[in-house]
């Protein structure tokens, strides 16, 4: 086996159960309270059986759904938990690839032998850890392809109990079973599948690989060739990216924006005398408070030039911090300054222009000319700007005040 995939159905919810287990078999959408104008993050499948879809607005999803329990997203909290994961498993694996929170893939090659045991104890015991870790349901299934791995994961349950083995050189008739939806493809393309009559990947197999490519094009040979067991993705681990974050507690729960204003500008001030910032900027920024409710307010900023100056980083914020309406009083705050570049300059004038500078300008211009006896200086100037022919848009002039 070469790679494993660990997943965490609907992340955001499995937080929240685990942290309150009255959520257990409970409708959970996730996103806010229906009375404010946002949209629906995440929800569990009682919701999504009720009919609420992933982007729907909260008033919507209230209205398919009245007994489901409302709660706000906190990015912060999840991507914290979901770094837990990440570093537990680093502890194994040198290559892993995050797809989303609560969803890795990673390889695994020679891992057990390293550590002295079979595969399927290694697996087992990598399974025990991360639950034990995170506190959650979580899916592992590992297989000799990245597709394979991956569908065994999206269709294990918890009655397996255990990490999901797909045998090597079994993958074609492991996924001969499984529905089409595991595919990584369009859901349009799924319904069309099934009203062609094809609800399993053996099906999708068992057809020609012309006729399928005819009616689903690019999409449809690579569906036919995952279903066929033939898979050359690799894992591509993320890049690693410097984030340098910082937090302060207030020092009284703030119910206006002025201490907003104040405390980010401490932070930026902090994160910025990183020794790893010194000549360089950044692309982001993302700014989150704590309300006093337990709920998470979160605004990301992505610089339109990469700058490492506070008080244009301040600006920004503040534009969109004045104009926050608060539910609860503000008890933290937190920034993460990211997507680190090089240091970003302007080209300035080589000398202010002024009318002093402009005559010293045409003097050196027209001794220049004299010297040589005939135009040295042009200027590009439109002729025909309207011509199919490029030569004939533009010419030069010879340049005279």
């Amino acid at each position: 086996m070469h790679v494993a995939c660990l997943l965490i159905r609907d992340f955001p919810v499995a937080i929240a159960r685990r942290d309150d287990p009255r959520l257990a078999r409970r409708a959970v959408i996730i996103g806010g309270s229906p009375e404010e104008h946002a949209r629906v993050r995440a929800c569990s499948r009682e919701a999504l059986d009720a009919g609420v879809e992933l982007g729907m607005t909260l008033r919507r999803a209230l209205a398919l759904c009245p007994k489901a329990v409302f709660l706000p997203y906190q990015e912060g909290y999840s991507a914290g938990e979901a770094a837990r994961i990440l570093a537990c498993l680093q502890e194994y694996s040198p290559a892993i690839e995050v797809l989303a929170p609560g969803h890795l893939h990673f390889d695994i090659r020679g891992l057990a032998r390293m550590n002295g045991v079979d595969e399927p104890a290694f697996l087992t015991g990598l399974h025990e850890s991360l639950e034990a870790t995170c506190g959650l349901p979580v899916h592992l299934a590992a297989a000799d392809a990245v597709f394979a791995a991956h569908a065994a994961a999206v269709t294990a349950t918890r009655a397996a109990g255990s990490a999901i083995i797909v045998p090597p050189g079994g993958t074609k008739a492991y996924l001969a079973t499984l529905p089409v939806e595991v595919l990584p493809m369009p859901p349009a393309m799924h319904l069309r599948l099934r009203l062609f009559g094809i609800e399993r990947l053996g099906q999708l197999a068992a057809m020609g690989f012309s006729a399928v490519q005819a009616q689903f094009g690019r999409d449809g040979a690579r569906a036919w060739e995952l279903a066929n067991g033939r898979d050359d993705s690799q894992i591509v681990p993320k890049r690693e990216e410097l984030a340098i974050s910082k937090e302060i507690e207030m020092p009284s729960p703030a119910t206006s924006i002025p201490p907003l204003i104040a405390g980010t500008q401490a932070l930026l001030q902090r994160a910025l005398e990183h020794p790893d910032l010194r000549g360089h900027s950044l692309r982001r920024l993302d700014w989150r408070a704590t309300l006093e409710s337990g709920e998470e307010l979160a605004r990301k900023f992505v610089f339109r030039e990469p700058t490492n100056d506070p008080a244009r980083m301040l600006f920004v914020v503040a534009n969109r911090v004045e104009r926050l309406q608060l539910p609860a009083p503000i008890i933290s705050l937190g920034i993460t300054l990211s997507g680190l570049c090089s240091e970003y300059g302007h080209q300035q004038n080589l000398w202010q222009i002024g009318p002093k500078r402009y005559r010293e300008l045409m003097d050196a211009i027209n001794q220049l000319n004299a010297r040589e006896g005939g135009p040295q200086i042009y200027r590009i100037v439109e002729v025909q700007p309207w011509s199919r022919i490029p030569e004939r848009q533009l010419a030069l002039a010879a340049f005279s005040g």
